[in-house]
């Protein structure tokens, strides 16, 4: 629900609920959204529950598309992240300028590291909920920064190559030409199926790539399968089986898009040791 709210145009800035759609999906399970909750979000929000145990969010992104009515989607395929108040008026500014692009939003994890770390000394749902309080959020959005850090695919910061993106948007006919979500991944979580996409659509020959380096997309503890409290062993067999398939499908190795980005919109204050961090990452590299 938090992150339904962050989606909402009570906290988005600068748009209305008529400029934008918010299409929730999810798979039956013991732990479903109530769809009356889902449409308390706003009237431009609407619910749909799939019969799908493939333990794969693949085919539900593919269903989700279908049925979202306006030319550009935004793919969030992680239910459990928050974005930061100007994600969706960045993204109509970047497709005002250009159709023909992606917008990505890079990624963080709330918590004071990584969380498949954190949750071993304790961090958990109750934690993060005491650190939402203390930045009295969702009254400034922007203050997710101050108690977050970078996901592991966002790593390199602003400035070098990213391996992934939990909020990319582009053109609905693009997402349909480049197949779509490849339902190939059907890992549990996905696998790889999310990295797979960044990839694909950042190369599509052509296509423009914005990077909102002022905004965020924050992952919030869930015990997910690779961010949760696991074995340490476990989860790097998990992430050797992911690598894996993504290398039977596509046939090699995965490395991330090398697509330069045009840089779109302003960063907070609140974001600052994460401009610095980048700027000293990219001399690094």
């Amino acid at each position: 629900m938090k992150t339904l709210l962050s989606l909402s145009s009570s906290y988005q800035l600068n748009v209305e609920d008529e400029d934008y759609e918010v299409v929730v999906v999810e798979n039956d399970s013991g732990n479903n959204l109530k769809e009356q909750e889902v449409l308390s979000a706003g009237p431009n929000f609407r619910y749909f529950l799939r019969q799908d145990d493939s333990g794969s969010p693949a085919a539900a992104v593919n269903f989700g598309v279908k049925k979202a009515v306006y030319p550009f989607v935004s793919i969030m395929i992680d239910g459990a992240r928050m974005l930061t108040p100007g994600v969706i008026s960045y993204t109509l500014a970047a497709y005002r300028m250009n159709p023909f692009s992606v917008v990505a939003v890079p990624g963080y994890h709330l918590g004071h590291g990584l969380q498949q770390e954190t949750s071993k000394s304790g961090y958990n749902e109750k934690a993060e909920q005491k650190l939402l309080k203390k930045i009295a959020w969702p009254d400034d959005g922007y203050r997710l920064f101050e108690i977050s850090v970078f996901s592991a695919t966002s790593a390199p910061g602003f400035f070098n190559p990213i391996a992934e993106c939990n909020c990319i948007s582009l053109p609905k006919t693009a997402f349909t030409d480049a197949g779509g979500c490849d339902e190939r991944f059907d890992s549990h979580g996905g696998g790889y199926v999310n990295l797979d996409l960044y990839k694909r659509f950042c190369e599509i020959p052509g296509i423009t790539l914005f990077f909102l380096l002022g905004e965020g997309s924050f992952h919030q503890y869930h015990g997910g399968a690779t961010t949760g409290p696991g074995n340490k062993l476990k989860r790097a067999l998990l992430q050797k089986q992911f690598r894996k398939q993504y290398c039977q499908i596509r046939g090699k190795s995965y490395e991330p898009p090398q697509t330069k980005p045009l840089y779109l919109g302003k960063i907070p204050d609140s974001a600052t040791g994460f401009l610095k961090l980048s700027v000293k990452r990219m001399k690094r590299r």
